[in-house]
């Protein structure tokens, strides 16, 4: 479908092998598609538009090096009395050509010398403007390869361009031979699909353009070393041709005339000025060509800098006219004219024939080229009608993948949070943060050119938020708009904002949003995963692989990351600070801006940044002061507004105010909310309770709260807040807490019962939070006696048992009305009102709660008939539906582990229950995640006959079945099947403590789960064949893996990172093992040896040789005296790994397949017994020679590993089952 797409837009595509072959032969013909660069991805396609109706035809006047052959095209020559003798060099070659103009490379200053001179000091800024972009050619095109027309700022560039004439001239000469080096791109294209489209009859023509542009540069720089002057910048102008849509027509059209009257111009020094002049009108005739000449070089130089301002957002600052490039022209083509006119009296006739000679061929030239122009645009206009409609399907596609990609990634809109942090905080005073603007350690974020972090830390209070808010704005104000300035807010209340996956998703969400052709490296792992990338324990490794990925990308702009309280970052600070301290140090065009409390620990992470800047809000005491003193004004300000104060009022306030504040904002924001609707003669008797510091502020608001009529309640709430894993809503706190009767469902009234708990707590649109994390940590810490009386244990179990509660009398199946039972969760739409409204919270967190409640409380919630046994009976199913509808079912997995772990030892008929609840869920994972209401239908068909969920809940299967799926009775011993790779998996490996899983594959790759969830928490890439073995050291700091490229490489898990490959084999690595000290790795080959390994080091410490064919799998010894190697030869050896000597070897009756397993006994003296696990044909696993299980065809074994009663093994389908049995012989 896809090519025929394609064919009828009339494109050919080439791909890689083209590109290469293309590489291998040489470079292009002129006039073809410039082959592609290393840099490119896509491959190139090309289009063909239809022939247009011949206009003007274009001969071979374009290829000024070669005398045009006669045709009707072919412009007659002049009348003229001169030599009919033809130069190569010329532009344009006819008859009554003028003689060669030659000049000596070494001669003196030239009237172009002068005249540049002259404009330099008329024009300082333009000519140095011009100096600075020809030096840009001669830096980056000379040293990085880049293209003479790529856009960047110039600004830090130095001026390469000398003062001195001469050495001015052969340093123009150089750039300008550098310029149409790099000028060979003579293509017009797009990129659509993935693919570069290339207008192929307009390349021909663009080619025949350039060539012209070309050849009249080469050509007078080659006899006339002081034309390089003007050449240097029409060397830069080419693409003026190459896209004429590029620049306005008139000055087009005024750098083409200049550029091929440049001969003509060259050559009146010589014509006008011979050497037999007489003095007086020799000095009259300089002075006026000076004049000419600085005409000349101003325009090119003006044209030269109008392009590039065109071209890009933040190039040059310096003031140009750009109004009126007509009259230039015409300013140049008169002084033309009265020149000649002037002094053609006093030329030889064969001096004033050269210059008609010249201008004539000029003339000619140009109205070749102008006609090629025309054809070049029709064709152009033409391919891109061909294209409208492919870069229209392009963006629906390409925008539709990437709005999806970026739902999944986005965890919350920073954006939105910094708008929602503002207006808590009463908005955004400019006043009060612009002292931060004029602070060394900030302007040198803005002016060096090296990253330097820089860390703004202070306590509580002292306003750090809002000044990285108004850190933020400047920076948007003032940055160039390609500035990319992205920022995260910690809060250490809410989940979804306090971690450091968080903060990265964060960032790399409005980093991506700026900049989107960045989101390719998002797009690269989200096109394989889709949004499960973005989730489990681990997601640190993918993020960070993605946003390293991008630092490291050319095309990434200059940028700004701004976190603000990374001492709120919960989960995984420690991975951010590594991440900041690393990254800050590799790439200059990257700064950080980050604030915290001043933690030791936060000192200590970022230490490693030798060149951060630290500001201390402390030690900026006087600029706080300053600050918090227009923060008071303001708000005071608008009480006496709002209040209706009187001057003595507003003065008394106020006065109180900044002599209490001690520099702290947030005192003063709690102040004047508690002043908030008091007249002025109240406000002066309450000011005076307010005492200085945010504690004992906070100790004040607690005592108002205390001997208020509603002290209980609010107790009450802020209890069950302080213990929240989430900012809650109003229907979640209506639900959580008991309200007062006559307030349920009046959102207006439970706003109200929120206000009564003074200024601990902020409502902004539905959702109550604290107003800031140190009031938390007051009520928690110094004020837990007020709030949790009867100790913390027991509001969380009144939190679980309201939750629980709310959930029985709310959930109930398809609570959405989805109807249709495969529905797909990607479809569904929040219904409004959200009947789940009230219960998101305690769907996923009620466990938990239980979790922390008393040990007495949790023995009668968890007995028989109790609550959680009557909830799993009623409620089971529908909490499952829930969860999916919720997008939570991984939570709902580890809740109901961490509920099967509260009943570990119990054998009641509830504790059987929930176990076979949590197998349910784990088995019927994927399906219910996908599909919210097979949990009804498919999920119940599917699960075992005896299983309790599906007999407590079987009126629930659909009653249209006459004929159900014979199921086990008991569920089997796969415990989940792990999918993802996309080929065979050839080894499987446990983790020493039995959490996580590796595996290895015949799709190249290693991936690591996570078996309580069965989520893939990262995949390790870097091997180019299959993945045959993979084994964890004993302390699960690092896996190892055996592959048919040859090599073994060593991982890092927690990262993901390649930590050292090993080479030395020459055939493929079917085996790996650590000792279990972890200093030693052995590695089994085909190409028939064993290797022993330092694995800190990479070096190969022996090679045991012995075995005739190719060694299986290799296991050491418990003390690591001993290292066995089981063999297609049939054989089993024992080597002293310290010698290298085989001590023992035993051989097989039959061919063995694998000793995967080899079990040491604890005594050196004794002889180990290897026991080989068979796989019969792949179907049967033997365990003690017996079969036990038969695998169905899908699950088909090629690898397996053992851990206790559980078995993991790798299928031929790229699926992985993990089997659970008990302790007794599963066959007897």
């Amino acid at each position: 479908m896809a090519c025929g797409f394609w064919k009828r837009l009339g494109l050919s595509r080439r791909g890689k092998k083209s590109r290469e072959k293309k590489a291998e032969d040489g470079p292009e013909t002129l006039g073809s598609v410039a082959s592609a660069t290393a840099s490119e991805a896509a491959s190139s396609t090309t289009i063909t538009p239809p022939t247009l109706p011949s206009t003007t035809n274009t001969p071979d006047l374009l290829a000024p090096a070669v005398p045009p052959a006669p045709s009707s095209t072919t412009p007659p020559a002049p009348p003229s009395n001169a030599s009919d003798t033809v130069e190569e060099t010329h532009p344009v070659v006819a008859k009554g050509q003028a003689p060669a103009i030659k000049e000596d490379p070494t001669a003196g200053v030239s009237l172009w010398d002068r005249a540049y001179d002259v404009l330099k000091e008329e024009e300082p800024s333009r000519v140095v403007e011009y100096e600075q972009l020809l030096s840009r050619v001669l830096i980056r095109v000379s040293s990085t390869q880049q293209a003479a027309t790529e856009t960047e700022d110039v600004a830090e560039i130095t001026n390469h361009v000398p003062n001195d004439p001469i050495a001015r001239r052969e340093k123009l000469k150089e750039i300008t031979e550098l310029g149409l080096k790099h000028m060979e791109d003579k293509k017009i294209s797009t990129t659509l699909l993935g693919h570069e489209i290339v207008l192929q009859d307009a390349v021909a023509k663009v080619a025949r353009a350039v060539e012209w542009a070309e050849a009249q540069v080469k050509d007078a720089i080659k006899d006339l070393p002081y034309a390089s002057i003007v050449m240097a910048g029409v060397s830069l102008v080419l693409p003026l041709l190459k896209n004429p849509a590029a620049a306005e027509e008139a000055n087009r059209d005024g750098f083409t005339y200049v550029t091929s009257q440049m001969r003509y111009f060259a050559a009146m020094e010589s014509l006008l000025l011979p050497q037999d002049t007489k003095p007086d009108l020799k000095d009259d005739l300089t002075e006026r060509l000076v004049d000419f000449y600085k005409l000349i070089i101003d325009f090119q130089v003006q044209s030269v800098i109008r392009f590039y301002r065109t071209r890009t957002k933040n190039f040059f600052r310096g003031t140009i006219n750009y109004d009126g490039w007509d009259t230039k022209l015409q300013d140049i083509k008169d002084t033309d004219m009265r020149l000649v006119s002037r002094f053609e009296t006093a030329m030889s006739a064969g001096n004033l024939q050269a210059l008609k000679d010249l201008a004539w061929n000029a003339k000619q030239s140009r109205k070749v080229l102008n006609d090629t122009l025309v054809q070049i645009r029709d064709l152009v206009a033409i391919s891109r009608d061909y294209l409208d409609f492919a870069e229209k399907l392009d963006r629906r596609m390409s925008d539709a993948e990437n709005r999806a990609c970026l739902q999944d990634l986005q965890t919350t809109n920073p954006c939105r949070d910094k708008e929602r942090i503002e207006l808590a905080k009463g908005g955004l005073l400019q006043d009060s943060y612009r002292w931060v603007l004029d602070n060394a350690n900030f302007r040198r974020l803005q002016d060096v050119q090296e990253s330097r972090p820089l860390w703004i830390v202070g306590d509580p209070g002292k306003g750090k938020t809002m000044l990285l808010c108004g850190i933020i704005d400047e920076l948007i104000r003032s940055t160039a708009h390609n500035t990319n300035i992205s920022f995260f807010f910690c809060q250490a209340t809410d989940n979804r904002i306090n971690d450091a996956t968080a903060v990265l998703r964060g960032l790399l969400y409005l980093l991506v949003k700026q900049q989107p052709s960045l989101i390719s490296h998002v797009r690269k792992t989200y096109d394989d995963s889709g949004k499960k990338c973005f989730e489990g324990p681990n997601t640190w490794v993918t993020l960070s692989k993605m946003f390293t990925g991008i630092l490291k990308d050319r095309r990434l702009q200059d940028t700004y990351f701004i976190i603000d309280a990374l001492d709120e970052c919960v989960t995984g600070l420690s991975l951010l600070l590594d991440l900041i301290v690393r990254e800050s140090a590799a790439h200059p065009n990257v700064k950080w801006v980050v604030s915290s409390r001043n933690w030791p620990s936060i000192e200590r992470g970022l230490h490693a940044t030798a060149q951060k800047a630290r500001l201390s809000l402390e030690l900026n005491e006087k600029s706080i002061s300053a600050a918090v003193d227009i923060y008071v004004r303001f708000k005071v300000d608008n009480l006496a507004k709002r209040n209706g104060y009187d001057n003595n009022t507003q003065d008394m306030v106020r006065h109180y105010l900044l002599s209490s504040a001690s520099g702290t904002f947030l005192w003063v924001a709690l102040v004047c909310q508690e002043l908030v609707g008091l007249p002025g003669w109240k406000a002066q008797t309450k000011l005076t309770t307010f005492p200085p510091g945010l504690n004992a502020l906070y100790r004040q608001m607690m005592k108002q709260i205390t001997e208020s009529d509603d002290a209980k309640l609010c107790r009450r709430i802020l209890a069950v807040i302080s213990l929240m894993r989430r900012p809650i809503t109003l229907d979640e706190m209506e639900a959580l807490v008991e309200m007062p009767a006559g307030t349920s469902g009046n959102q207006d009234a439970l706003a109200e019962i929120v206000g009564l708990c003074g200024s601990f707590l902020t409502l902004r649109e539905g959702i109550i939070s604290f107003v800031h994390q140190s009031a938390k940590d007051f009520l928690v810490q110094k004020a837990s006696k007020e709030v949790f009386p009867s100790g913390i244990q027991d509001v969380h179990h009144s939190i679980f048992s309201r939750s629980l509660q709310v959930m029985a009398n709310t959930l109930r199946r398809d609570i959405y009305n989805l109807s249709a039972p495969g529905f797909p969760i990607n479809e569904v739409e929040l219904p409004n009102p959200d009947p789940l409204a009230a219960v998101r919270y305690s769907c996923v967190y009620w466990i938990d709660h239980l979790h922390d409640c008393s040990v007495s409380d949790q023995k009668k919630d968890l007995q028989d008939n109790g609550p959680v046994d009557k909830f799993l009976q009623r409620n089971y199913l529908f909490w499952l539906e829930a969860l999916s509808l919720l997008r939570n079912m991984p939570d709902g997995i580890l809740a109901m582990a961490r509920l099967k772990g509260l009943l570990q030892g119990y054998t009641s008929q509830f504790a059987s229950l929930v176990q076979d609840g949590y197998r349910f869920i784990q088995y019927h994972n994927t399906i219910i995640k996908n599909n919210p209401l097979q949990v009804y239908t498919s999920v119940l068909m599917f699960s075992p006959a005896n299983s309790q969920i599906r007999g407590v809940f079987q009126t629930e299967e659909p009653k249209q079945m006459i004929i159900k799926p014979l199921m086990e009775n008991d569920w089997g011993a796969c415990l989940s099947t792990l999918e993802g790779h996309s080929n065979s998996v050839y080894s499987v490996a446990w983790s020493h403590d039995s959490t996580w899983l590796a595996s290895g594959s015949a799709d190249n790759t290693v991936k690591i789960w996570d078996l309580a969830t069965g989520q893939c928490l990262s995949t390790l890439e870097g091997h180019s064949n299959l993945v045959y073995s993979v084994a964890w050291s004993h302390d699960g700091t690092r896996l190892a893996s055996g592959s048919a490229d040859n090599t073994v490489k060593i991982w890092d898990p927690a990262t993901g990172q390649c930590l050292s490959t090993l080479k030395g084999h020459s055939d493929w690595v079917y085996s790996v093992a650590w000792s279990h000290d972890g200093t030693r790795l052995a590695s089994g080959s085909a190409d028939n040896t064993v290797k022993i390994w330092d694995p800190a080091t990479g070096q190969c410490l022996s090679t045991l040789k012995g075995h005739s064919n190719l060694v299986y799998s290799v296991a050491w010894s418990h003390d690591g005296t001993r290292l066995a190697s089981g063999s297609a030869d049939n054989t089993v050896k024992i080597w002293d790994p310290a010698t290298g000597q085989c001590l023992s070897k035993f051989e097989g009756e039959r061919n063995c397949l694998a000793a995967l397993y080899t079990d040491f006994p604890n005594s050196p003296a004794s002889s180990p017994r290897p026991t080989a696990y068979d796989l019969e044909a792949g179907i049967w696993i033997t365990y003690k020679g017996k079969n036990f299980i038969r695998l169905p065809q899908e699950y088909y074994a090629s690898s397996h590993a053992v851990s206790g009663t559980a078995v993991a093994v790798g299928c031929r389908s790229g699926r992985v089952l993990v089997l659970a049995f008990s302790e007794e012989d599963p066959t007897s």
